[in-house]
C-alpha cells in the first residue's frame, strides 16, 4: 500500500511567501530523484514527509538489517535439474528378482 504524499503546500515546515521550506529541505516526487538528492546533499537535507526517505535511511545505514532489503523482486530458489534413466524392461525385472521382489506385482499398489 502507498503511502499518502504530503506536499510542500500541505507541510507546516513551508513559508508560502517565500515559497520555500523553512528547514532548507528538499521533498522530491520521484523515488530516483529522492536517491540523486540524498547522494549530492546528504539523507538530512530530504525532507520528513518524503515517502522514501525511511526506506533510503535504512539502507544507507543499516544495510544488512533484514527490514532494508528491498522486497521488490521475490527471490527464487535455483531450479534443479533432473535426469532420468529410462530402464528396459528386462533390466528392471532382473533388479526386482535380486531384491527379492515379484516382477510380476505392481511395485507401486499394495
Amino acid at each position: 500500500m502507498a503511502q499518502k504524499r504530503i506536499t510542500c503546500w500541505q507541510c507546516p515546515r513551508y513559508d508560502r511567501e517565500a515559497r520555500r521550506c523553512l528547514d532548507s529541505k528538499a521533498n522530491p516526487v520521484k523515488k530516483s530523484d529522492t536517491v540523486e538528492v540524498a547522494e549530492a546533499l546528504g539523507l538530512q537535507k530530504i525532507c520528513l514527509y518524503n515517502p522514501y526517505r525511511d526506506d533510503l535511511a535504512m539502507r544507507t545505514y543499516f544495510p544488512r538489517h533484514p527490514l532494508a532489503l528491498s522486497p521488490a523482486k521475490p527471490r527464487r530458489k535455483p531450479r534443479v535439474k533432473v535426469e532420468v534413466e529410462v530402464e528396459e524392461e528386462a533390466e528392471t525385472e532382473a533388479a526386482l528378482e535380486a531384491l527379492g521382489g515379484d516382477s510380476k506385482r505392481n511395485i507401486f499398489r499394495p
